[in-house]
Parts: structure tokens; sequence; C-alpha cells
């Protein structure tokens, strides 16, 4: 029930060969510039036509055409000679996509590439090679020789076959199915579809199967969502994680495996790696989907919450009504179980967390023209944290995550992880209706914070420390719960935060870096069930409600530190 096939793509016209069941279809004589077709009929195991499309010269709608008029079933090998890609449509992309390539969105000037896709399929064949053109030089010929069942997608989404070949997916493999049904849409209104269940998802992916397998349960967990609207990017043709998608029923772009050439430390290069991933993987959905206005952005070893979509569908609005936001993130840097409380509850900061979060069109217009080239070791999270790309505006996020990093493989290892992520407070309640997005407007946050301060408990930060005794105990915030506390500390100057850094290193909240959740000069957080703002003294807040007798004591205790020095 197999089909013998033997292909070859190559840099000039006379360069593909397709050889079926021991006969060569396609020769140095057959062979032409552009895409080299063989279409089989699997049930009578004969080949049905074959034909070539010079799509430099003009053929990109001859072969969509072509294409839609094959029979449903029918396989299609095809391999590339010379170029087939310089005047490539997005037509021919979306028909050669919907064969089963994983590779297709990847396509530049003379890419070598050789494929066996199926008419009508429900995911990638993986039956697929490519080698892409390096500036005006062609990719290397690629070759596949192998034997394909009749029912290759058939078994491409079914987890027994799977399984024969990844006994290491244990839960996977003990239960036999992919547990998750994506929630269904088709008795939804499509009037009444929140507007974050409207927009494409891109999981940025590479070779860790596990963790994207989990990332993508958890999506599909949420009730409603559109699977369609899912998109996994791989750096690297790897294999695992494609076949694992397709199991799922998820679309899979695969980019050729992103290289540094820094001579520099081991996890610079990966910076640039991934720098590069997300700038391919970005610009390629808004290439796919020409009339959204934003995608969510997410990274394989990310679980979302039941209500991730809907959080964003209530911040959604946020984006078009304030120009004073960069983004709206699901991820509280400094949202530990010790130190985070409240599941409605929004902040505004100048800090940009990543993780999880929306890019609107009008943010990637203004930011891929600028976006780090290799190789120079820059982080793009890092990169977009800086003033000239954030140009002063700020990130709304949660108190609560809505996402939870299980990540310990990648850039980061475990002793990081579990310093930094393992403890981090999750959203698990549905349908959590956030109550204080009317004021995280630009003036009406400053309001809140302003309401705030009017009624919460003061407290002097004090910043006398010495070898043997720290200035950091647990009897700062007292014994209560429910309240508000203003923690001021001691600033220099609008832009010393030294003391703010021991503060936060008090409460034990992210360490590394600048103070994350950082807004003029003051970051919130909870501690023992108390909401607790912390306000540098040369905070514009201070300035207003900041007791006037810190000042004198933060000038005695200097006077102190400098009699014991």
């Amino acid at each position: 029930t197999d089909l013998a096939l033997r292909i070859q793509s190559g840099s000039h016209s006379d360069d593909a060969r397709i050889c079926f069941n021991g006969k060569y279809y396609i020769n140095s004589k057959s062979s032409g510039r552009g895409f080299n077709v063989v279409v089989i009929n699997p049930t009578t195991r004969k080949v049905v036509d074959t034909i070539t499309f010079d799509i430099y010269g003009g053929q990109s709608a001859a072969m969509v055409k072509y294409i839609n008029r094959v029979m449903p079933g029918y396989f299609l090998a095809i391999a590339t000679a010379d170029d087939a890609f310089f005047r490539i449509s997005d037509a021919v992309k979306r028909t050669i996509e919907k064969l089963g390539s994983v590779t297709v969105h990847t396509f530049n000037f003379r890419t070598s590439w050789v494929f066996v896709g199926r008419k009508g399929t429900k995911g990638a064949t993986l039956v697929e090679e490519i080698a892409h053109g390096i500036q005006y030089r062609p990719g290397g010929a690629k070759n596949i020789a192998t034997c394909i069942p009749t029912d290759l997608d058939r078994k491409m989404t079914d987890v027994s076959f799977f399984c024969e070949n990844h006994s290491e997916f244990e839960a996977l493999c003990k239960k036999k199915s992919t547990f998750v049904r994506p929630g269904g849409r088709a008795n939804q209104n499509k009037d009444n579809v929140k507007a974050a269940y409207k927009l494409p998802i891109a999981i940025i992916a590479g070779n860790r199967p596990f963790y994207l397998q989990r990332c993508i349960e958890s999506l599909l967990q949420i009730p409603n969502i559109d699977p369609s609207l899912i998109t996994v990017f791989i750096d690297g043709f790897v294999r695992t994680p494609v076949w694992l998608a397709n199991l799922y029923g998820i679309r899979t772009i695969v980019f050729p495996k992103s290289v540094s050439t820094l001579k520099k430390a081991l996890k610079l290069r990966k910076a640039d790696q991934v720098t590069l991933h997300y700038r391919r993987s970005l610009g390629t959905l808004f290439d796919i989907y020409h009339n959204v206005s934003s995608m969510i952005i997410l990274e394989d070893d990310l679980i979302v919450s039941p209500d991730f979509l809907n959080y964003f569908s209530q911040t959604l609005p946020l984006l078009k009504a304030d120009n004073s936001i960069l983004t709206i993130s699901a991820w509280n840097s400094n949202g530990y179980k010790r130190t985070s409380h409240n599941n409605s509850l929004l902040y505004r900061s100048e800090y940009f967390p990543g993780m999880g979060w929306i890019l609107t069109r009008k943010l990637w217009n203004e930011l891929a023209s600028k976006w780090p080239r290799c190789c120079q070791g820059v982080n793009w999270d890092d990169w977009l944290r800086l003033n000239p790309q954030r140009r002063g505006r700020d990130i709304i996020y949660p108190d609560v995550s809505r996402l939870y990093h299980i990540g310990i493989e990648g850039v980061n290892d475990e002793k990081f992880y579990k310093q930094h992520f393992e403890n981090h407070y999750f959203n698990s309640a549905p349908n959590v209706k956030l109550l204080n997005i009317n004021s995280l407007k630009k003036v009406e946050y400053d309001k809140e914070i302003e309401q705030i301060l009017k009624v919460a408990i003061p407290i002097r930060y004090s910043y006398i420390r010495n070898n043997k005794k720290k200035n950091c105990n647990s009897n700062i915030i007292p014994n209560t719960s429910g309240r508000d506390y203003a923690i001021y500390f001691h600033q220099n100057s609008a832009n010393d935060l030294r003391t703010g850094i021991e503060l936060r290193n008090c409460f034990r909240l992210w360490n590394i870096g600048q103070i994350r959740g950082l807004y003029r000069g003051t970051f919130r957080f909870y501690s023992k069930g108390n909401h607790i703002i912390a306000i540098g003294s040369h905070s514009k807040f201070a300035h207003r409600f900041m007791p006037k007798k810190y000042v004198q004591s933060w000038l005695s205790e200097s006077k102190i530190k400098v009699k014991k020095t």
C-alpha cells in the first residue's frame, strides 16, 4: 500500500527529478524552472499527470487553478528547479500549505524544495525538505527517497501511530488520544464573538515538544476558542513538534534554523537566534492575516489560564482608546504566590514584561524596520524596553498572571527557573470580570493611585544597613489583611532607585535588573493579603502624600551612617 518515491530539487532548470515506483516522470529533459509536479492516484497507484509551473514567468494563477482541480485524496510530488519563489503569490502559498507544507511561508529567492502532499489533507505531511537561497546563491539540492503510506494524512493525525515513533510521551500514549477537543463555535453567533477570540495567536517555538504539547492543550481548553487561528512557528525543521501540532489540528510554519555568528558567550548567541525567530514569525503572521489589527503572542513554554482570551477581550479596547499604552500583557513578573492576590486587578507600568502579550499591526509597522539584526547579542524584549522603542508608552498587566511558565530548557536553567518562575501565582478561575479597566487610561490611573494614597497607611522604609543587621524583616507590614499600605523609600533624584531595589529584594519580588512593574517612581504588589504601593521620595505622588517628617528621618539616618564610616 506504500508509494515508492524519489524526489530531487536543484539550482538549474533541468535539475528536478521525480521517480515513482521505479520510473522517472520528471527528468533532465522534462524538468523546468519553477515547480515540477507529479500527481498520483493512490487507489490505482498510477501517475495521472505531470506538469511544470514557471512562477518567475508568471504562472502563479495557473498553478492555483490547477491544484484546485486535482481530485481530493490524490498525492502531489513536487520538486523545484532554478527559482520558484521570486514572484510567488500569496494564493500559491496558501494552496501549497493546504497540501500539508509547513515551510511554504518561508520560501525566498532560489530556495530548493522537495515535497509530497495530499489534496484535502488535515495537517502537515512532514515529507518535505528545504534549502533556502542565500542572497542570490541557490540553496543546495534536496532529496527525498521514501515509501509513503497511502493513508499518510490519517497516520499523521493518529495518536497511536505517533506513539509508535514517540513512546516518550507516556501520558499521551497511555490515553491514546489528545484528550482535549477544541470548544466548538458552530452554534455561536459571529456577532457575539468577543474581540480577542477573533485574533490570530502565534506560538513561538523551538524543539521542545513536551512544552509545546502543554501549551497547545491549555489553549484548546478555553471554551469557544478557534483552533484555526493558532499558528506554531518553529525554529529549525524538527519533525516531532510539527507532528505533535498535527495531532491537535494546529497549523505549523517552520523556518530554517536561526544561526548567530557572534563570537561571544553562548547565551548571547541564543539571544540572537530567538530575536531573529521572533522577527520572522511576527512578520509572517501579519502577512498571512492581512486584515487583522492585532495578534496574541505566546512562547511554547507557557500555559494559559481558562480566562486568557476573556482577559484580553476586556482589555483590548484600551489599546484603541489610549495612545499612551504600548501593549497589554498577561504576565506579572512580580506575581508570586506571596505577592499576588487580586485576579480582577490591573496595573500600569513602564516595564514591558514580555511573555503573553498583544502586538498591534500599528506597533509592528513601527518596529519591523529597526528590529535587531544578527548578530548583536540582543534580547528582543530588552530592546523593546528601550526608550527609542517604548517612547514613553506604558504596559497594562494583571496582578495575577494569566500565564504559567513551565520552561526549564532554553535560555534559562533549572536554578533560574526555580528562583523566578516556579512559585508564580496563576489564575485558575474562568470568566473573571476585571474591575478597574476604566481607570487604566493615563490620567485616570494617576487619579486611582492618588485615591489609594489618601487612605493608605504610610510606612517609611529606612535605609540603615550594616554587615550584621539587614533592614528587611517580616514586620515591615503589620499582620493585617485587606488594607492599603504606602511604603515610601528614599531617593536622591528621580532616577535613583537603589533603595527601591533594596525594598524590592526585601519583599522577594523579581530581583534581576531594573524594578519590574515600575510606574512613575512607584510599584505595586501584595503582602500578607494587603495591597502595597512602594513610592520613591522623588515621585510626583510622594510630593503630595508623603509625610514631611520622613525627609528629616532619612537625613538623620544619613548622618548616623556617615559617622559610622
